[in-house]
C-alpha cells in the first residue's frame, strides 16, 4: 500500500495540470476569438462612422460647389431701352402666352404684354376702398394655387400720427381679371425700427419641393420668410435672414441646378440714405444666403433709386423688371418712378 501511494498522488497530480492546462489553453482561445470578434465589431463601425463622415462631407462640399457655382450666375445684367410701365413694384405671371404685370399705380394695377417688353395696362385689380381700414394698397405678389387659382397677397398701410402700421392682405381670383379680397389680415410682423410698428412689406412667394409656400418679406431695413401649409392663407414666421444692414424688396429665384438666388435692394449707407442698387446673394437652402459681389442694377442718374426687383425665367435667360426713381440734376426730389428692364443670358 506504501508502495502505491506515491503513484497515485503524482497521477493525480499531472491529470490536475493537464486539465489547468487545457482549459487555460481553452480560455486564450475563447478570449483570443472574442478579441477578433471584437475587433472585427469595432473595425466595421469605424467602416461605418467612416462612410457615414465621407458622405456627409461630400454633401457639404457639394452644397458649397452648388452655391459657388449659382454665386456666379446672374451677375451681369444689360439694361433694356425703354419705359415698360408707369409704377413700381411689380409681380410677374406667364397666363394666355402673355406676360401678366401685377404693380403699384393707382392701387394695384394690371398691365399684359406679348413679348415681355411693351405693355399694356388693363386696369386697375385692388383699389383701396376694396380692403377695410387700409389708406393704400401696394406690392403685389401673385401666386398659383394647387386647385389651378390664383391668390395675390398685397401691402396694406395704415397712417398713424407717429407710426406706419403695413400688414399684409389678401385677395383670390379664377382668371387673373376679377380679384375678391380676401376677409381678414395673412400675416403681420413686428418692425425693425420704431418701437410698436407693424412691418410686413413687398412680399415674395414661391413653392418649395414638400408643396409649402415660403415667403420673403421686409421688416423695415431687413427681411424675412414665413411658411404657409394652406396655399398662403395663413403664415407662420420662419426667421430672420442675415445679410446687408439694409436688404429690402426682396425677390426670390430657384435655379436649374436646385439652388436659390435672392435679388434685394441695399444703401450703401447702413441708415438707408444716398443711392439704392439692387444685388443679390446665393443659397443652398433658401435661407442661410452667401453674398454676392458688386451692383447687379444701379441708378441711372446720380442720388436716384433702384426698387422691388422682379426676377423672371424666359426662354433663352431672365429678364429682371425694377422701379427707378430718377433725379433731375438741380431737382431736390425724386421724379414719379417707372418699371424698367435688364436681361442677363445666365
Amino acid at each position: 500500500m506504501g508502495n502505491l501511494f506515491f503513484p497515485i498522488i503524482l497521477l493525480a497530480l499531472v491529470i490536475f495540470i493537464s486539465g489547468c492546462v487545457g482549459q487555460l489553453e481553452k480560455t486564450a482561445r475563447e478570449t483570443a476569438a472574442e478579441t477578433y470578434e471584437e475587433n472585427k465589431t469595432e473595425t466595421e463601425d469605424s467602416d461605418i462612422l467612416d462612410n457615414t463622415s465621407l458622405e456627409e462631407a461630400n454633401q457639404t462640399q457639394k452644397e458649397q460647389e452648388n452655391t459657388t457655382t449659382s454665386a456666379q450666375k446672374l451677375l451681369f445684367w444689360q439694361k433694356e431701352s425703354g419705359i415698360r410701365v408707369p409704377g413700381v413694384s411689380s409681380s410677374i405671371i406667364f397666363l394666355n402666352n402673355q406676360y401678366w404685370m401685377y404693380y403699384t399705380g393707382r392701387g394695384i394695377e394690371l398691365a399684359r404684354s406679348s413679348d415681355g417688353l411693351n405693355f399694356v395696362v388693363v386696369g386697375t385689380m385692388i383699389d383701396v376702398k376694396d380692403v377695410s381700414g387700409v389708406d393704400m394698397v401696394t406690392n403685389p405678389a401673385v401666386f398659383k394655387t394647387i386647385d389651378g387659382k390664383y391668390r395675390m397677397l398685397f401691402e396694406g398701410s395704415k397712417m398713424f400720427y407717429d407710426k406706419n402700421d403695413r400688414k399684409l392682405y389678401s385677395a383670390v381670383s379664377s382668371d387673373g381679371l376679377v380679384w375678391i379680397v380676401e376677409e381678414g389680415v395673412r400675416f403681420q410682423d413686428a418692425g425693425d425700427g420704431k418701437p410698436g410698428e407693424l412691418f410686413a412689406s413687398v412680399p415674395d412667394v414661391i413653392r418649395l419641393n414638400d408643396g409649402k409656400l415660403r415667403m420673403y418679406y421686409t421688416r423695415g431695413a431687413t427681411s424675412a420668410t414665413a411658411l404657409s401649409g394652406n396655399e398662403g392663407l395663413n403664415w407662420t414666421k420662419e426667421t430672420n435672414l442675415k445679410l446687408r444692414k439694409v436688404a429690402i424688396d426682396l425677390d426670390i429665384v430657384l435655379l436649374d441646378d436646385g439652388t436659390y438666388k435672392l435679388f434685394f435692394t441695399t444703401f450703401e449707407d447702413e441708415f438707408g440714405v444716398g443711392e439704392q442698387w439692387i444685388t443679390s446673394a446665393s443659397s443652398a437652402d433658401g435661407i442661410n444666403f452667401s453674398a454676392d459681389e458688386g451692383k447687379l442694377i444701379e441708378p441711372s442718374t446720380p442720388g436716384g433709386l433702384i426698387t422691388d426687383p422682379d426676377v423672371i425665367k424666359t426662354s433663352n435667360g431672365y429678364r429682371i423688371y425694377y422701379g427707378e426713381f430718377e433725379k433731375g440734376e438741380h431737382e431736390l426730389h425724386e421724379k414719379e418712378p417707372n418699371i424698367m428692364s435688364a436681361f442677363s443670358s445666365g
